[in-house]
């Protein structure tokens, strides 16, 4: 009789820890009710016009890769199709400076992941190594002693990896984010985000500049309305996206990681929630800046908006600006070739 009872609770217990794990993966609705429309009130009608904005050359850098299953990157996604997840850096060449959005993955990254725990080399750390940064820039033209600076997006480790290939290039940091990663960040997985600054010099940036685009604050990096930073906060306290805006190109949103990929502004979704919460900070305020993104998205389609983690919209980006690149600078096909296949 007691086998009976236990070989029934057993059932049961696994009946209802299934059923958790499905629901898990189901969709979970992040909109709720009419929105106002409030992101029409934003400076797009300040801007000059495209033709007096400055000429800014955008090249995404890919260090490394993972693949996941879609149902793991998008919540609400059923597919197990493979996803690749990227660790890139963003090169930008502005007429009064070139510069990193993120820096990728340096030459050592493995040395400094290599007394991480476990669980974190086989889920977070998990990754394939393809080109530090340093070897990417080179393909480029471009040494670590010709950048002016990096903009860090957000302190989190895959984000900074690229730092020690880029000794005593200023970072410039959100204020706010810097100020909550003092809080805990730094030591966290045996100081790997502390190590990975190195020591460069950190210039932290204050968002004083008028709202923007529906953000409620922002700060202009050149004082001349071509890359704006706003506010993504939710992943990390202070996170922090890139607005581009030129005169040689599409407008462009780089968006850190409020979202992973498109899917996830799009339908809005968060990854599947085990994973969310491993990487974020505050769950209600990453939601609210996912559906701040979707009503974007919608209401600005001409704008390409890009993860720092989304491969399949950075390729598709880089396809059209080494097309751009080609027409505008006679860059041979053979040499557009090369650089597409330095990865």
């Amino acid at each position: 009789m007691k086998r009976q009872y236990w070989l029934t609770m057993g059932g049961v217990v696994l009946g209802l820890g299934a059923g958790i794990v499905f629901r898990s993966f189901l969709p979970q609705s992040l909109l709720h009710g009419e929105r106002k429309d409030d992101l029409e009130e934003s400076l797009v009608g300040s801007l000059d016009p495209q033709g007096t904005l400055p000429e800014i050359e955008v090249t995404f850098l890919r260090c490394g890769s993972v693949q996941v299953p879609e149902c793991i990157a998008v919540r609400g996604s059923l597919s197990a199709r493979p996803l690749t997840i990227s660790y890139s850096a963003v090169l930008i060449k502005h007429p009064q400076a070139t510069f990193l959005y993120d820096t990728g993955l340096c030459a050592d990254i493995e040395l400094f992941l290599m007394d991480q725990a476990l669980f974190f080399k086989q889920t977070l750390g998990r990754f394939d190594f393809e080109q530090s940064i340093s070897n990417l820039l080179h393909t480029y033209g471009v040494q670590a002693s010709d950048l002016d600076f990096a903009v860090i997006s957000h302190l989190h480790w895959d984000h900074v990896s690229g730092i020690p290939d880029l000794p005593g290039i200023p970072l410039r940091i959100n204020r706010v984010e810097y100020d909550a990663a003092s809080q805990g960040l730094f030591e966290r997985n045996r100081g790997l985000v502390r190590r990975l600054l190195s020591n460069n010099p950190v210039q932290l940036l204050d968002f004083t500049g008028d709202p923007y685009e529906g953000f409620p604050c922002s700060h202009d990096l050149f004082g001349d309305g071509s890359i704006i930073l706003v506010p993504l906060p939710g992943h990390t306290a202070g996170q922090m996206g890139m607005f581009i805006n030129r005169s040689n190109g599409a407008r462009l949103f780089l968006l850190a990681d409020a979202a992973w990929l498109a899917d996830n502004y799009v339908r809005p979704a968060t990854m599947h929630p085990v994973l969310w919460s491993l990487v974020t900070s505050d769950d209600a305020i990453a939601k609210q800046t996912l559906v701040d993104l979707y009503y974007f998205s919608r209401q600005h389609p001409e704008i390409a908006m890009i993860g720092m983690h989304d491969a399949q919209l950075q390729d598709a980006f880089m396809t059209v600006e080494q097309n751009r690149r080609i027409i505008h600078t006679q860059e041979t096909p053979i040499d557009a070739d090369a650089r597409r296949r330095v990865k």
